[in-house]
């Protein structure tokens, strides 16, 4: 296996368990109802980074990029919602009022 070949597949994978945490986090929003460990400044860059790598990949048409940030860009969009949902919510679904 040629070096670049091997980069790519574990860049894939990488972008791969990414996506993964992203949507493990969107999750973690809307069933907890809380958004307090995040920052603005964490959610706004989340998202205009999967907007930049989307827009990266479409003017290169390579479609690794484009597929993983499909995948990303709605996890990305719903976490920026479920931060300014929940991010002010005293009440989560885990406490015990």
């Amino acid at each position: 296996m040629d070096k670049l070949l091997a980069v790519q597949i574990m860049v894939f994978v990488v972008s791969l368990a990414m996506t993964f945490g992203l949507w493990i986090q969107w999750y973690k929003i809307f069933h907890t109802r809380s958004a307090k460990d995040f920052s603005i400044a964490l959610v706004v860059t989340v998202l205009l980074n999967e907007i930049a790598w989307l827009i990266y990949g479409f003017t290169l048409m390579e479609w690794p990029i484009i597929a993983i940030d499909t995948l990303n860009l709605p996890a990305a969009i719903g976490i920026c919602v479920g931060f300014f949902k929940y991010r002010d919510s005293s009440t989560t679904i885990d406490s015990k009022s």
